[in-house]
């Protein structure tokens, strides 16, 4: 059994209580428990709870740009263990930061960050920003990430391909599940409030139609956009609901910008394992993912009209939904699940001798 030490910003006893509840789609986040299957014991270094502290906390972390509290409370744990593993990005930073210092324990164990919006950080920051991104990750002996094409922007400011591996991006298929006993009686629904999302390019696509959109987001992501009477805004839901919602989806569309990590790739994915015809914007990331009519339909980046014919072409064809979400639920089971994702990442930590 490999010893691992959990860096999340979550607290992963209060995880577990909403897992039980079915408040989240997995017994860890991102559902990392697969591992525990595959020889890796995991636990996790606890948060603060009491008031002072967690004011201490925060200000530290707003002043330095990433969380410390996981990395020092694990110090115990990590003299002990055999990797650490850090979900996301900012939370092992410390731990690299730690680590490049060659300050016991983390000199001598091996770090390995699960990353997703790190590339794209490095591909837009100041070269001041960016070279100080670099120093608090450098340290790592493996960085992931959720698209190939993100290995050159790692490559490009330094850090060794040996230490790089762009992991096969899953999503909880056992969760998100279709329902045969619930009526899909949404036309087209759009969900997700990522920096990634293009809703004026969807919302324009439906304008003056006789389709009918509804976009669940924060209403920030929609400011400044006239929405028509055919689209209907609701605020965030709750995981259960956002699951009945996919449910009774005939289509779910997903436009993006061309980011360099894979926005949107989690709903669309979700989307596809309840069984969705899923649109999505056909961005390189995106590519990694979805085959054109195939498992989805993919429309150009800011392609209004062609958004506009795909969704028609959707809504008056049920045969082609049904095949697509058949084959986008086939395409989770078989590869984009968390299950095929951390057995994945376990054989390369082991192929490569990280662990």
């Amino acid at each position: 059994m490999i010893n691992t030490l959990l860096l999340t910003e979550h607290d992963l006893a209060q995880w577990s209580r909403r897992y039980r509840r079915g408040e989240v789609p997995a017994p860890m986040p991102y559902g990392v428990d697969a591992l525990g299957s595959l020889g890796f014991g995991l636990r996790g270094p606890g948060r603060s709870t009491y008031p002072l502290a967690v004011k201490a906390r925060d200000m530290v972390d707003h002043r330095l740009g990433y969380p410390v509290e996981g990395a020092l409370r694990g110090i115990p744990a990590t003299a002990r263990a055999g990797l650490v593993l850090a979900l996301l990005e900012r939370q092992g930073m410390a731990a690299a930061v730690l680590k490049r210092r060659r300050i016991p324990p983390y000199r001598r164990t091996p770090l390995v960050i699960w990353s997703c919006w790190l590339a794209d950080d490095l591909r837009t920051a100041s070269p001041e920003t960016r070279r100080a991104l670099v120093r608090r990750v450098a340290a790592a002996d493996l960085i992931t990430h959720l698209s190939r094409h993100e290995s050159d922007i790692f490559a490009g400011v330094g850090i060794h391909p040996d230490r790089l591996f762009p992991v096969t991006y899953g999503v909880s298929h056992r969760f998100y599940t279709p329902d045969p006993t619930v009526a899909r009686d949404i036309g087209i629904l759009a969900v997700g409030q990522d920096r990634g999302r293009d809703y004026q390019t969807l919302v324009d696509a439906v304008r003056g139609t006789d389709l009918t959109l509804d976009i669940v987001t924060r209403p920030d992501n929609l400011a400044g956009i006239d929405l028509p009477p055919n689209v209907r805004a609701h605020g965030t839901v709750s995981l259960p609901e956002y699951r009945r919602l996919l449910r009774r989806a005939q289509v779910v569309a997903v436009p993006t910008r061309d980011l360099a990590y894979p926005t949107g790739s989690s709903v669309a994915l979700e989307a596809a394992s309840s069984g969705c015809a899923v649109a999505v914007t056909g961005t390189r990331a995106m590519r990694d993912y979805f085959s054109d009519d195939v498992d989805a339909v993919l429309v150009g980046e800011g392609d209004v009209e062609g958004w506009r014919t795909v969704l028609r072409e959707l809504r008056d064809d049920p045969d082609r939904r049904a095949r697509l979400g058949s084959a986008a639920r086939l395409n989770v089971e078989h590869t984009h699940n968390a299950d095929h994702m951390w057995r994945e990442l376990a054989e390369v930590l082991r192929a490569r001798g990280v662990v």
